[in-house]
């Protein structure tokens, strides 16, 4: 063990009524910030490479593996808290289903999965991978959902998690190491 874990959010995202969320891909600006982070070479050092099955997420790591030569390896565990059944919501009832799930961490609105469930499965996962490997960095592309929540969860601020998904943006990070947060995605 002793990996440090970089948690980044995917880019902006294009929403598309006729697909399933998890289905739905960056939008141009997604892909100009997918781009910028390759360029900025923040994540140069990064030893693995791990992003959720859906294209948002991995479209985000594509530009950071091509430009370090590194391949990345797409985990359903680390997908985002699936909404699919839900249906498309319009943004102001979207808003307030957020604030339900987030608020209501075992409870499941428009037939999402619960809170609870994918900060399990995510937390999970990860801990698996921090046991696989040893000395690693390791970048994990992935969603506001369950990164937040992870995060919240190492702070004990699962109570506060509601606030602190609206106080990060699109293709923001942090790290942790030892269960430890060391850059919240927050900051």
């Amino acid at each position: 063990m002793n990996n440090t874990f970089y948690f980044l959010r995917h880019g902006e995202t294009r929403k598309d009524r006729n697909l399933p969320i998890s289905q739905w891909t960056l939008s141009d600006k997604g892909k100009e910030q997918a781009e910028k982070l390759a360029r900025e070479k923040i994540f140069n050092d990064i030893d693995i490479i791990f992003s959720s099955t859906e294209e948002k997420a991995f479209q985000t790591a594509k530009p950071i593996a091509d430009s370090l030569g590194k391949e990345i390896t797409q985990l359903q565990e680390i997908s985002e808290l699936n909404r699919d059944q839900g249906g498309f919501i319009e943004d102001e009832e979207y808003a307030k289903v957020i604030k339900y799930c987030l608020e209501n961490l075992n409870g499941s609105i428009h037939n999402w999965e619960t809170a609870t469930h994918a900060l399990e499965r995510f937390s999970r996962k990860t801990e698996e991978l921090d046991k696989e490997y040893e000395n690693q960095k390791i970048l994990v592309v992935g969603h506001g959902f369950t990164i937040n929540l992870y995060f919240a969860k190492l702070l004990g601020v699962l109570n506060k998690v509601y606030e602190r998904f609206y106080k990060n943006n699109y293709t923001d990070w942090g790290i942790v190491k030892n269960h430890e947060v060391t850059k919240d995605i927050t900051a």
